[in-house]
């Protein structure tokens, strides 16, 4: 059908919240972040585009590998330049809620990026509905998520 965007995924993680919340497994997050962003941030650190996906490939070991591991990677199997993936570095340790959005729509960087910004506005309009929903504080918006996009 016809939706407005990010409708769907707002009620999606909606129903998540309702679904953790009455399996009472105590106090959890969800994160969450957009693809077009992913790859606008790619875009504007200077990373070309054919080596998007497996720097998104390396992004998504933040999770269980340090900051330096993942560069590491980055530069010498997926032939990333150092001054690229300390720029992404920069980014991809960030997270926070719309605020965080708000200030990367002004940074220098990014809103010169057609699909960082696309991607940006997106993740604000989410996280607007995630608060009439009543659920802003159990979803993060986290710039190292690169998985399930």
């Amino acid at each position: 059908g016809q939706y407005d965007p990010m409708v769907p995924d707002a009620e999606c993680l909606k129903v998540v919240t309702e679904i953790l919340d009455a399996l009472d497994i105590g106090t959890y997050v969800l994160k969450v972040n957009h693809r077009r962003l992913l790859d606008g941030m790619f875009e504007a650190c200077g990373v070309p585009a054919d080596k998007f996906r497996s720097t998104c490939s390396t992004v998504d070991k933040l999770d269980k590998s340090p900051w330096e591991e993942v560069r590491t990677e980055m530069i010498n199997e997926k032939g990333v330049s150092p001054d690229a993936a300390d720029r992404i570095g920069e980014y991809v340790r960030l997270n926070g809620g719309v605020d965080l959005a708000d200030k990367l729509l002004k940074d220098e960087k990014l809103s010169k990026t057609k699909a960082a910004v696309e991607g940006l506005q997106g993740i604000k309009l989410l996280l607007e509905y995630c608060e009439l929903f009543g659920i802003k504080d159990k979803i993060l918006f986290d710039l190292s998520l690169a998985r399930g996009l």
